[in-house]
């Protein structure tokens, strides 16, 4: 009776530590993920910096053209 009361206790031990190890694991994959995230925002937001600063340099010497309708 005994003996099978260790099994069993044991058994129970290895299912509490395996359930345990799965958490860990998982809570860990996906912190990955969001840090992977995070960083592929971080780089889309760099690219866009780098395209503004491109694009204030397209500006012509003189500024905009003027209009031929004269809207402005």
């Amino acid at each position: 009776m005994t003996a099978w009361l260790l099994a069993a206790a044991g058994a129970a031990i290895a299912f509490l530590f395996s359930f345990i190890q799965g958490r860990l694991t998982g809570a860990r994959a996906e912190h990955n993920a969001n840090r992977a995230r995070e960083a592929d925002i971080y780089e889309k937001h760099l690219q866009e910096i780098a395209e503004a600063a491109g694009a204030r340099n397209a500006v012509r010497r003189h500024g905009v053209p003027d209009d031929k309708y004269r809207r402005d």
